[in-house]
C-alpha cells in the first residue's frame, strides 16, 4: 500500500495546475444558492471524465460522486452555492474571473468552499489513475452540495436520509486554513411574539402597546446575551436579536402585535429545548405573556424538489481522541510537516447534520480563512489548495488503517 500511496501523492503534485485549472473554472460558474445546476453538471462531467466509478446528481441536486466500494465509507463534502456579490462591495478583480496573482487566486467562493471540493476531485483522481479497477479498503463519496447557505445541513441530511448513503466518517471542506477542526457552536432561529390592544393615537391610554413590552423583553434578552455561560472547547453562546416588526390599524394608532427574530449561537451543551426553556422563564420573571417558536424554513432547489424542517442546527465536537480526528491530525503533520492543534468553527457547517443530528464522526480540514468567508476579500494561496490535496488522497487510507488496528 505504501508503494501505492506514494504515487498517489506523486501524482497530485503533478497535476498541480490542472488542480489550480479546476478551481478557475468552478469560480467562473456562478452558483448561488437554488441556482447550481450549470455547476453541478460541470463536476458531474469531470468526475466521469476522471474515471470515477459513479458521478451523478441526486433528487435535490447535490453533485455526487464515488471512488472504490470497500468497507469502510468515507464521505467528502463541500457546498458548491455561494452567497451574492452585492453592487456595494470592492472586489480587487471580478469575482467571477478566478484571477491569479502572486500564487493567490481570487473570487467568490474560493474560501467557501469550492476549493476543498476542487481537491476532493483531484485526490479522487489520483487514488483512481493509480488504483484502476484494484479493490480500495474504502468507498469515497465526494459531494458538492448545494443550498448550504441557505439551510446548512440539509443537503447531507438528505442524502444520507433519502438516497442510502450512510458513511463512517465525513471530512467537510469549510474553510480552516489547514488545520484540523473538530466541531462547532450550534445555532437556531428564534420567533418572539408579543399582543397588545389597540387605540387610537390620540386616546392611547385605552390600548396596551405591544412595542413597549416587546422592548422590555429585549432589554432582557441584551442582559442575558451578556450573562451566557463560557463552555470549554467552544466558549460561550450568542443571543442577537436581528429583526423586529409590528402591527398596527394605522400609524396613527397602538401597537396591538410584535414580534422579533432571535439569532441564538448554541455552546456545548446547549439544545433546543434548554433554549427556549430559559427564553420561556426569562419572559415569566418580566411578567410578560410571550410566544416563543422555531419557525420552519421551507427551500426549493435547484431541481425544484421542496424541502421544510425546524431552523435547528445542533452543537457538535468531535472528542480529540476519535480515531478520526487522530488519522487528520496525523495526516495534516506529514503533509504540512508541522505539528498543529485541532480548532473549532465559529460559524454553521454542513456537520450539525452529519455529526449533530446523525452521530457520524466528522471533521474539517480545507484552505482559506474563515473571515474571508462572504467578503470581498476572498482568496487562498494555491500552495494551500495543492496540501489540502495531499491530505485528502491521504487521509482515507491512514483512517482506514488506523481503525482496523483500534479494532484488532
Amino acid at each position: 500500500m505504501m508503494d501505492r500511496m506514494n504515487r498517489i501523492m506523486q501524482m497530485v503534485n503533478q497535476q498541480k495546475e490542472e488542480l489550480y485549472q479546476l478551481i478557475q473554472d468552478m469560480v467562473r460558474i456562478r452558483s448561488y444558492s437554488g441556482e447550481e445546476g450549470k455547476l453541478v453538471d460541470f463536476l458531474i462531467q469531470t468526475m466521469q471524465n476522471f474515471g470515477f466509478d459513479e458521478a451523478y446528481s441526486d433528487q435535490l441536486g447535490n453533485a455526487v460522486g464515488r471512488v472504490g466500494d470497500g468497507p469502510v465509507t468515507i464521505l467528502m463534502d463541500g457546498h458548491i452555492d455561494t452567497v451574492h456579490v452585492t453592487e456595494n462591495e470592492n472586489w480587487p478583480y471580478d469575482p467571477f474571473a478566478g484571477t491569479i496573482v502572486d500564487g493567490k487566486i481570487y473570487g467568490r467562493g474560493v474560501v467557501d468552499e469550492k476549493s476543498a471540493v476542487a481537491g476532493f476531485i483531484m485526490a479522487g483522481k489520483a487514488i483512481k489513475q493509480v488504483y484502476g479497477q484494484a479493490s480500495l479498503p474504502f468507498t469515497l463519496y465526494i459531494v458538492g452540495s448545494v443550498m448550504e447557505e441557505d439551510c446548512d445541513g440539509y443537503p447531507l441530511l438528505h442524502l444520507i436520509q433519502r438516497e442510502g448513503i450512510r458513511p463512517d466518517y465525513v471530512v467537510l471542506g469549510e474553510p480552516t486554513d489547514l488545520t484540523v477542526y473538530r466541531g462547532q457552536r450550534g445555532r437556531m432561529e428564534i420567533k418572539a411574539s408579543i399582543e397588545g390592544v389597540s387605540a387610537h393615537g390620540a386616546h392611547n391610554e385605552q390600548g396596551d402597546n405591544a412595542i413597549y413590552k416587546m422592548a422590555e423583553f429585549v432589554k432582557a434578552l441584551e442582559n442575558m446575551d451578556v450573562n451566557l455561560p463560557s463552555v470549554e472547547p467552544l466558549g460561550k453562546g450568542a443571543l442577537t436579536v436581528s429583526q423586529i416588526s409590528s402591527r398596527a390599524p394605522s400609524l396613527c394608532s397602538v401597537a396591538d402585535y410584535c414580534e422579533v427574530h432571535i439569532d441564538r449561537r448554541l455552546t456545548k451543551g446547549e439544545t433546543v429545548e434548554t433554549v427556549l426553556a430559559e427564553l420561556d422563564q426569562l419572559a415569566k420573571d418580566k411578567g410578560l405573556q410571550v410566544h416563543i417558536r422555531v419557525p420552519d424554513y421551507y427551500g426549493k432547489s435547484w431541481k425544484k424538489t421542496s424541502f421544510t424542517q425546524k431552523a435547528y442546527f445542533p452543537t457538535w465536537v468531535l472528542d480529540q481522541d476519535h480515531v478520526l480526528c487522530r488519522s487528520a491530525l496525523s495526516v495534516a503533520n506529514q503533509v504540512l510537516g508541522v505539528s498543529k492543534k485541532s480548532g473549532f468553527w465559529k460559524f454553521s457547517t454542513n456537520g450539525v447534520a452529519t455529526a449533530g443530528r446523525l452521530g457520524i464522526p466528522t471533521i474539517g480540514f480545507a484552505p482559506g480563512l474563515e473571515e474571508l468567508a462572504h467578503s470581498d476579500k476572498e482568496f487562498i494561496f494555491l500552495e494551500d489548495l495543492l496540501k489540502a490535496t495531499l491530505f485528502y488522497a491521504r487521509l482515507p487510507f491512514d483512517v482506514v488503517t488506523r481503525r482496523k488496528a483500534d479494532r484488532s
